[in-house]
């Protein structure tokens, strides 16, 4: 069961992994020989019910893929400039998933957490002006992370002009396009 694993026995899983290891190329020598990179990223939650791969039978690096709580791309900017600064993605598609976790908890339910088992800490890190990613209307949150991506001074205009949103459903295993 899940529940039992500990990071022991996660490190001799990866001794047997590394008994059949076969090295992934390089940035180096994928540009030396002109191998392309995947062009598409994809933001994710990171609810293993919601694993990008299996949603869209991915092969391992056809896309880029970043996952956080809820798949929310605010908190991920950074990252998304990152790698397309190294990648130059031609798109980006944005899934949020049905019964996500985030839709289990309210910013302020984290907020009197977080206060109440450390009111300094929390004060300190001004908790009260954090969004800890709760989400209450899941199509809305997609077109709130598109729109985010789109009005960002910092996303190149090609890139923005493909950026698509999805909610995908969890017990049909089907991705609804959602407009932003």
């Amino acid at each position: 069961m899940a529940e039992k694993i500990t990071i022991e026995e996660l490190l001799a899983r990866n001794k047997t992994v590394m008994a059949s290891h076969k090295p992934e190329p390089t940035f180096q020598f994928l540009a030396e020989n002109q191998i392309a990179v995947a062009k598409t990223l994809v933001v994710a939650c990171a609810d293993p019910r919601s694993d990008p791969s299996y949603i869209l039978g991915l092969n391992f690096g056809e896309a880029g893929i970043l996952r956080n709580v809820g798949g929310q791309v605010k908190p991920l900017l950074n990252d998304i400039l990152a790698l397309d600064n190294l990648i130059t993605f031609k798109q980006v598609m944005v899934i949020h998933h049905t019964d996500c976790g985030s839709t289990h908890f309210t910013n302020e339910q984290v907020r009197g957490v977080l206060t109440q088992r450390d009111p300094r800490a929390a004060a300190e890190m001004e908790v009260e002006s954090v969004d800890f990613g709760a989400v209450s209307d899941l199509p809305n949150s997609v077109v709130r992370d598109i729109k985010f991506l789109k009005e960002s001074k910092l996303v190149r205009e090609e890139l923005k002009e493909n950026i698509k949103g999805y909610l995908y459903d969890i017990e049909k295993g089907s991705l609804e396009e959602i407009s932003g």
